[in-house]
């Protein structure tokens, strides 16, 4: 059934969806696998209320798979399209795979095409691989220290005294206690 025969304000009484913006930091902190630029053909409901909406994949500009230039399926885990998509638009799609399928989850980011998109994509996930590689480096320098190195290790043994009141008190080996004045 096409989704888009539906009244657009039932969709929105029933689906929240939480909007994406399109950061450097979202980006950074989304990770996602596939990136496409892509024109809706057609979103459709199916028989257990999933959404399919299938998107003819102009360019791939990140994939962990491979994905091919022509009809292809995004799945969503949901009855709520989410982000909303409409037949015939221009958009980049930011989402995950899985299991050999793309995704088009809440919290994914779906922008209306603009040739300046692919020069600020390709920026960011520069800076992504600069930021795995900066990260890889330094849990690398950490594996290798040995246990030597850097700040001392804190003693198993209780070696601070309790400081508490005006006596110290201190336990002796034969299990009597001893009361020293504290030094003034």
């Amino acid at each position: 059934t096409p989704l888009h025969s539906f009244p657009f304000t039932s969709f929105e009484e029933r689906c929240r969806c939480k909007k994406t913006k399109p950061t450097l930091s979202t980006y950074l902190a989304k990770n996602y696998s596939y990136i496409i630029h892509a024109k809706v053909k057609s979103v459709e409901r199916g028989n257990c209320n999933e959404i399919t909406t299938v998107v003819e994949v102009k360019d791939i500009l990140k994939s962990s798979m491979p994905i091919p230039l022509s009809q292809v399926p995004l799945l969503t885990n949901s009855s709520c399209q989410c982000p909303p998509l409409q037949p015939k638009q221009d958009v980049l799609i930011m989402c995950y795979e899985w299991r050999s399928r793309l995704m088009l989850l809440d919290g994914c980011l779906v922008e209306k095409w603009k040739d300046q998109l692919n020069k600020r994509f390709k920026r960011w996930e520069q800076r992504l691989q600069e930021q795995k590689l900066r990260t890889a480096h330094s849990k690398n320098q950490n594996a290798g220290r040995s246990g030597r190195s850097g700040a001392p290790k804190p003693s198993t043994k209780n070696t601070s005294p309790l400081v508490s009141g005006p006596k110290k008190t201190m336990k002796i080996r034969n299990g009597q206690k001893e009361v020293n004045p504290k030094r003034v």
